[in-house]
């Protein structure tokens, strides 16, 4: 892979990330189109400029979650296990580890067959066929309630879900959010939130996997600054869509791509 190349799959990392239509599917198809072999590590290196993006934007709260969880150690002590409920942001932050089991348990299980699944078409095109029926379903939802243990659980399934390219990890947690009753907000923030460990986790896996001689390298550092900075301009993209109660009309481009790819790509 060039360093054009590096820079057009960035820039597509950074503007699908976080919009509802699947970061990983259309890498998965542009890297079918563009280059002859899936590099599962490029992927990554993308994946972590969109998690600086995230960082950037929400540093407050992820150092509430932290501080959450660090506090609520030494309260046991003092109240028992009463600290994990003393306030919802607590509970919040508690939600989040709970949300991000499936994704550890299932990408661990999956992590041997990863390049086949990215060089499936076929199956990036359906996923983006689920994914916008997700999203239109988004339609007919809506809540003014917070997470809870029910939600988290979803919501954390959901991202699992997301492990194959087409399902978008964005779209399908906050959709899950927003079905179970979240407030469209709420919904969005747990959803970025959890998105941290889960792409850092799957950061430092394949950095151990490979090595970081195999990480640095120019195309790659070309496509984790171009998803980062295009990254941020895409969250802020998306609370505006998620304000004005058009989340489901992204349903429409991901039906789009994925009969492209059944009948066309594949």
């Amino acid at each position: 892979m060039n360093v054009e190349q590096a820079a057009i799959l960035g820039i597509l990392q950074g503007v699908t990330e976080w919009l509802p239509v699947s970061s990983s599917g259309h890498l998965a198809l542009m890297q079918r189109i563009m280059v002859s072999q899936n590099s599962v590590l490029f992927d990554v290196m993308v994946h972590s400029g969109t998690l600086l993006a995230v960082l950037f934007f929400f540093w407050r709260d992820v150092l509430v979650v932290l501080r959450n969880l660090l506090e609520t150690f030494p309260d046991i002590l003092k109240g028992g296990f009463r600290a994990f409920s003393s306030s919802y942001e607590r509970l919040f932050s508690w939600y989040l580890v709970l949300a991000t089991a499936p994704i550890v348990v299932i990408g661990l299980l999956l992590q041997d067959y990863v390049n086949e699944i990215f060089n499936s078409v076929r199956l990036v095109g359906i996923c983006f066929m689920i994914t916008g029926v997700w999203l239109l379903l988004t339609k007919f939802s809506g809540g003014e309630g917070r997470v809870n243990l029910r939600s988290s659980l979803l919501i954390g399934l959901a991202q699992a879900a997301a492990i194959l390219p087409g399902i978008s990890r964005s779209g399908s947690t906050i959709a899950t959010g927003m079905l179970s009753g979240l407030n469209r907000e709420e919904a969005a923030r747990f959803s970025f939130l959890l998105s941290i460990p889960a792409i850092t986790g799957a950061l430092m896996l394949e950095v151990f996997k490979w090595g970081l001689n195999s990480a640095i390298t120019t195309s790659n550092l070309v496509g984790f600054l171009t998803s980062f900075l295009v990254g941020m301009l895409s969250i802020r993209l998306l609370f505006e869509v998620i304000r004005s109660g058009r989340f489901h009309l992204f349903s429409i481009y991901c039906f789009g791509v994925g009969l492209l790819a059944l009948t066309v790509l594949s």
